[in-house]
């Protein structure tokens, strides 16, 4: 089971670099927008998968990129509508509550809320 978490880390850092690269946004950039701010070095681990995401930072890395939490997540994981058991999402969701000890429903109510910012963002 741990191996299997740990290896959401790597996918979710190339996907952050990979947003963050469409965005035009350096990792310097990025640190900045992030409250309290990181290191170039502390995105660079991020996208390399040598360092955890928690799950406010990950929040944050999403509103700075301008995307929602989902938009993160690795492709083809977080589609709607399937198999929650084993989507990306789900096991952020799962790590969360486990070792964060977070429960579901503020896991729940702080995707709701950026999703509703980015929304209002876009509009």
């Amino acid at each position: 089971m741990a191996a299997r978490i740990e290896a959401f880390y790597p996918e979710l850092g190339a996907r952050i670099q990979s947003v963050r690269n469409r965005r035009g946004v350096t990792q310097q950039q990025l640190g900045l927008r992030l409250n309290p701010p990181n290191t170039r070095a502390s995105i660079a681990n991020i996208e390399s998968g040598k360092q955890r995401v928690l799950v406010h930072t990950l929040a944050q890395i999403a509103t700075a990129l301008e995307v929602t939490i989902e938009d993160l997540l690795p492709p083809g994981q977080s589609d709607r509508g399937a198999n929650l058991e084993t989507s990306s999402a789900t096991r952020l969701t799962q790590e969360l509550e486990n070792k964060l000890k977070i429960p579901k429903k503020d896991i729940q109510r702080l995707t709701s809320q950026l999703q509703a910012q980015n929304e209002r963002r876009n509009a």
